[in-house]
């Protein structure tokens, strides 16, 4: 049996619940008292596409400081996917996009095989009450970028494993 393992990356901007995101599908939990990650932060996440087909992503967590923009380069280096995050309540986490992305997309254009695929998730939807991004304005960005878009929560677990599930698949099926 052979296992594919591939890198993810995570970015956008702090508090947008990345390290969330990773908690909920590794643990499958949430802690309303997690810090903001402060550098990088590395799991592996084991997915199966289907049963008895294990895919393993190693999820790079890139803390969203400005301070560390040269570290995050090294580390969009030979990714295979990345992952845009904002928080649905926070509108300058969604304005914040195309600059997350021009960085990837500097970042790794020595690359040979071009940018890696990639997905924008919009993070936080069970506070729908304090919605300041519409989930139409999301899809539309995603769509811009030929990129899959989901809503999730790390908070109540919506979405999030069939976002990791959703990427996982893509990995395969791009090989």
């Amino acid at each position: 049996m052979s296992v594919h393992t591939f890198k993810v990356l995570l970015v956008g901007e702090p508090n947008v619940g990345k390290s969330s995101l990773i908690r909920r599908i590794l643990l499958g939990e949430f802690d309303e008292e997690y810090m903001t990650t402060i550098g990088v932060d590395l799991s592996a996440v084991v997915i199966e596409t289907e049963p008895g087909s294990p895919v393993i992503l190693t999820v790079i967590d890139l803390g969203g400081q400005k301070e560390f923009s040269n570290l995050r380069t090294h580390y969009y280096k030979d990714a295979h996917h990345s992952v845009l995050v904002y928080d649905i309540s926070d509108r300058a986490s969604f304005e914040a996009l195309p600059e997350w992305l021009d960085g990837m997309n500097v970042a790794l254009a020595h690359v040979d095989r071009g940018p890696p695929i990639g997905m924008l998730l919009g993070n936080k939807a069970d506070i729908n009450l304090k919605r300041a991004v519409l989930q139409e304005e999301g899809q539309e960005y995603a769509d811009t970028l030929g990129w899959k878009f989901m809503e999730t929560s790390a908070k109540s677990g919506q979405n999030v494993e069939e976002a990791f599930l959703t990427i996982a698949k893509q990995l395969v099926e791009s090989q």
